[in-house]
């Protein structure tokens, strides 16, 4: 049940999560400018960067989702800022690219902790009746951080050098440190039923929750399947932009308007009890909205830019509308003492998404147009609408 302790320690958690998300984007164009015009990096090392971010919730992740659920989540929290906040100073040292690369890789190493045991918080201080809207504002939280921080760490560069910009974003991880050291102890409903010991025996286990609970395992195959389709088109918004006759200008404006729309999307969501309902009208509308944008530039059709500008707002709502429902449902549904590693393990399939799904993407445009991408990806996402109203059905 959701008390008046509890709905005060959720705000102080949420509050805390503004300086740790903003950590996460602050340092982001600062990583690229340094790489770009101070190192002059060959091309090859971009494609290293988003390894090493990404790997680490493959490699780590299950683990760190292990932990979690054995160990106090005020001390994880507390600790994966901490460590975030070490390894981000530590980027101003490094000399040359390789060593850059590892810093980086550890700090998404202290992620892969902070991101279950954040959700492992938000179940235990929330009910069926308030878990939606906590995710949804947790949601939003996380949206405006990726417009506004890479905005700002943007700016910063015309003063500060790069490297400068990592002991000031060091200091933004160790405000999230301060935050969630005030917290008040976070209690979790556990099972009291032993668990195994070896760290393989419990990865094992957290895959038998997946598994033996077909909700689950449906909304876990739904959200891989959504995460693709969007990883699908997400990185070719640039050259669509620009086959489509718009500027830089445009581009900037398009990306915008989707963080707005995602930020609207979360903040929408409220007390539910219908999130396969969502999950289908947030993926059918982004499923429209993709192929829109896809049969346009196939087709060549003149598309005006404030028109294109709301094609992308309404696609950043829609998003947020289909993913939001995802946590909460996994939430809902994951045993407390094994939430933890459930997480870890949508986290590492997602990332399999992320790394795989951009290059699948590039060959269909290479093959055909970067629009056929985009009608690919929504015709992905409408498969995960059709199934969302099936479940709905059922349930």
């Amino acid at each position: 049940m959701s008390t008046p302790d509890h709905r005060a320690t959720l705000r102080r958690l949420l509050i805390a999560q503004v300086p740790a998300d903003f950590a996460d984007w602050l340092d982001f164009v600062a990583i690229g400018a340094l790489l770009a015009f101070v190192w002059t990096v060959p091309p090859y090392v971009f494609a290293v960067l988003a390894v090493s971010m990404g790997l680490p919730y493959l490699l780590i992740g299950p683990f760190a989702g292990v932990w979690v659920d054995r160990s106090n989540l005020n001390r994880v929290l507390l600790l994966s800022n901490l460590g975030r906040a070490i390894c981000t100073a530590a980027l101003f040292l490094a000399p040359h690219w390789p060593v850059l690369m590892v810093f980086i890789a550890l700090r998404a190493s202290c992620d892969t902790f902070f991101t279950p045991a954040k959700q492992a918080a938000i179940q235990a201080l929330t009910d069926d009746d308030t878990r939606m809207r906590a995710n949804g504002h947790s949601h939003a939280i996380n949206q405006v951080s990726k417009i506004a921080a890479p905005a700002l760490g943007g700016t910063l560069l015309i003063w500060l050098a790069p490297q400068q910009i990592f002991l000031i974003n060091a200091l933004v991880s160790l405000i999230a440190v301060l935050m969630v050291w005030r917290l008040p102890p976070i209690q979790r409903d556990v099972d009291e039923t032993p668990e195994p010991t070896g760290m393989m025996q419990n990865i094992r286990a957290g895959i038998a929750e997946i598994a033996g609970k077909p909700i689950l395992r449906a909304t876990l195959i739904m959200m891989a399947i959504g995460y693709f389709a969007m990883f699908f088109y997400d990185t070719l918004i640039a050259p669509l932009t620009r086959d489509l006759g718009f500027s830089e200008t445009a581009l900037g404006l398009s990306l915008a308007a989707v963080g707005a729309g995602s930020v609207l999307g979360a903040l929408v969501l409220g007390e539910t009890k219908y999130p396969f309902r969502w999950i289908a009208a947030g993926a059918g509308v982004a499923s429209l909205l993709t192929i829109a944008l896809g049969v346009a530039e196939v087709l060549g059709m003149p598309i005006t830019l404030p028109l294109y500008l709301g094609l992308f707002f309404g696609l950043g709502v829609a998003s947020a509308i289909n993913l939001v429902p995802f946590r909460t449902l996994i939430q809902t549904h994951t045993a407390p003492d094994r939430i933890g590693r459930v997480t870890a393990l949508s986290e590492a399939i997602n990332t399999i998404a992320l790394l795989t799904a951009p290059f699948m993407g590039a060959a269909i445009a290479a093959a055909t147009s970067f629009g056929m991408a985009f009608i690919c990806g929504g015709a992905l996402m409408f498969v995960v609408a059709l199934r969302a109203l099936a479940l709905q059905a059922r349930h």
